[in-house]
């Protein structure tokens, strides 16, 4: 049944347009894996050597072992933020004859093929043959590695059973995060030092292999917890559910008069105003704010531009970046209503662009008062500004197609991952990386001001030219419409 299973995994991806991405998405993750790939792999072969130069005379696999429980700790990090849930629609299956614990673990095992859990291995088995093999045996060596994966795996369930946790218990998961924080804190003020707890358990593992067998039971507890999770809620009753709320509220009167267009924003402003995840997202980026005090009270990132331009992006457009990355998620409950009404994509990106515009006029508006820093940050911010509204956005509509993952608007964004995911990440790139890379040969031929105002122009031209881009992102969205109404679908 396992292989069944797999079968029809395999072909539900085979089949879906995750094959049809474009090939500039494509090209940037595959770089992107070969990049990091090649980076891991020779920090393999060299990280002995490396820490030989820092450490001079001490030993190397000591030194690796005293970092893994910070490196655990980060790997755990990053997984909060990066990794998905594995998820199987089991509704076709559960009317069938088909034992529920053999779909559970499909939809566990399904998860350890992950990038988080194999990207490791180009670091540590060269370290293992370079280092370990040599200063402590074959059989030590192994057993070393064979904990580490074991404690790897440990990360993934872990990960796995606090994410499900978020939606029923979020105070379970926040413990957790305290916890560990606890930890990260406990060492900082040096009442214990985790480095020396690292090297003393792992190096034990190396005197006695057996102890290798500790990090299995903890995986097999981790598995465990998710199995049972998993079995208490497959239900049809319970996956079917869904909190229904009777909602009224006047028209907004200024909107009426741009007809279609008008009642469209209107729509996604109650939208906002209605619902708890999208409200209390914008009013985290209020808070967002606050983030130039971090950089401009400080003299040296006055300097240059680079880092100006950096916090100019951010602080003028984090609020279209937030509500932007899962669009049109936020209407992923009645997308199919949607379709079916005499709406254009044109109308329906164009809606956004009009929402968009003026929260980053307003954030920037806001932002002024940091002028008093220096005014080369009114000059960046204003360039960053033309620059989210006339190229940003259309870079946030082009990502909005791979937005598949259906989201539940009642519930606030604060320890929320639904729908996070790498493709997130991946948008941020060219939307950070492009306006400096702008900037940098104008640095280099020793002209700085005339690359802020290249940004400023590269946006005002996008801006300019709205109509044929808002086009362009319609088009766009027809070629991927009946792949996000399969992704919303899915419960």
């Amino acid at each position: 049944m396992l292989l069944t299973l797999l079968s029809h995994q395999w072909k539900a991806n085979y089949r879906s347009s995750v094959f049809q991405k474009s090939v500039a998405l494509n090209i940037i993750m595959g770089l992107l894996i070969l990049y990091f790939g090649t980076i891991f792999l020779v920090l393999g072969f060299t990280l002995g050597n490396i820490l030989g130069k820092v450490a001079p005379g001490q030993s190397a696999v000591a030194l690796f072992n005293g970092a893994l429980l910070f490196y655990f700790l980060i790997d755990l990090f990053f997984r909060f933020l990066m990794q998905e849930l594995p998820v199987l629609a089991v509704q076709p299956y559960l009317h069938l004859p088909i034992r529920k614990s053999r779909m559970v673990h499909f939809v566990l095992l399904k998860s350890v093929p992950s990038m988080f859990n194999l990207v490791f291995l180009l670091i540590f088995i060269p370290f293992m043959f370079r280092e370990v093999i040599p200063a402590y045996g074959t059989g030590a060596a192994l057993a070393w590695l064979f904990a580490i994966l074991a404690l790897t795996l440990l990360n993934n369930f872990l990960l796995i059973y606090f994410k499900r946790l978020l939606s029923i218990k979020p105070i379970l998961t926040l413990l957790f995060g305290l916890a560990v924080a606890g930890l990260l804190l406990l060492n900082y003020l040096e009442v214990f030092s985790l480095f020396a707890v690292s090297q003393v358990v792992f190096g034990a593992m190396m005197e006695m292999s057996w102890l290798a067998a500790v990090p299995v039971l903890l995986l097999l507890g981790a598995y465990l917890l998710n199995y049972q999770y998993l079995i208490a809620h497959t239900y049809p009753e319970e996956l079917a559910v869904r909190e229904k709320t009777n909602v009224e509220g006047k028209g907004i009167a200024f909107l009426s008069r741009f007809g279609e267009l008008g009642k469209l924003i209107e729509l996604e402003l109650k939208l906002m105003w209605r619902h708890k995840r999208p409200k209390s997202m914008l009013m985290m980026s209020v808070f967002f704010i606050f983030y130039g005090l971090l950089f401009y009270p400080n003299d040296t990132y006055l300097d240059g531009f680079a880092w100006l331009i950096f916090v100019g992006i951010m602080l003028t457009g984090m609020p279209m970046f937030n509500y932007g990355q899962f669009v049109p998620s936020w209407q992923s409950g009645h997308f199919d209503a949607l379709l079916t009404r005499r709406i254009s994509p044109y109308q329906f990106y164009a809606a956004k662009f009009w929402i968009f515009v003026p929260v980053a006029l307003l954030a920037y508006l806001v932002t002024l008062p940091y002028g008093f820093f220096g005014y080369k940050i009114i000059l960046v911010n204003t360039a960053t500004l033309l620059f989210n509204i006339g190229v940003n956005v259309f870079v946030i509509f082009f990502f909005s197609v791979y937005n598949t993952s259906r989201l539940d608007l009642s519930k606030g964004s604060a320890f929320n991952w639904q729908g996070v995911g790498a493709s997130r990440f991946v948008m941020m790139l060219p939307m950070m990386l492009l306006p400096v890379l702008i900037y940098l040969p104008f640095k280099f031929f020793g002209v700085p001001y005339m690359g802020i105002a290249a940004i400023g122009l590269v946006g005002l031209i996008g801006f300019v030219f709205q109509k044929q881009l808002l086009q362009w992102s319609a088009n766009w969205f027809l070629k991927h419409k009946y792949k996000l109404a399969t992704g919303f679908r899915q419960e």
